[in-house]
């Protein structure tokens, strides 16, 4: 990067200039609120914005269910209706946008199951994938 580049947290002035970044790029997705965003970065070479990075708050869900027959599957889809409903406004709460969840292969009937909670395919046609932001242990 050369010494007219700067990349620097987002402000206010450079909405117009990343608005217009995200309608040339052809990708059918909605603009999003620029509030949503705790982590947000420009690039600026030359006095102009040429990019921009940002970061919103989204978790990942994880369910521990005991198998046993400690209830039958009716009740178990219970619990997990209760558990997510208690979960999900507690997130919201806390100001967090989204819950991802990922299902491990064999699960594709609780796929269809978690539909009724609110879940859906990330982005049809897209591929989804994570990283860490350091140790995790």
């Amino acid at each position: 990067m050369s010494e007219d580049t700067l990349i620097r947290s987002y402000h206010p002035t450079d909405l117009e200039a990343i608005k217009a970044i995200h309608e040339s790029s052809g990708i059918d997705y909605k603009f999003p609120s620029m509030e949503k965003f705790p982590v947000l970065k420009a690039l600026k070479v030359e006095g102009t914005i040429r990019a921009a990075y940002g970061l919103k708050h989204t978790v990942e869900g994880y369910l521990w269910m005991d198998k046993s027959s400690w209830t039958d599957a009716e009740g178990k889809w219970l619990a997990v209706k209760a558990l997510d409903r208690e979960a999900t406004a507690a997130a919201r709460d806390l100001g967090i946008d989204s819950i991802m969840c990922c299902l491990p292969p064999d699960y594709e009937r609780f796929g269809k199951r978690i539909k009724e909670l609110g879940y859906s395919l990330g982005r049809e046609g897209w591929q989804v994938f994570s990283k860490s932001t350091g140790d995790t242990q």
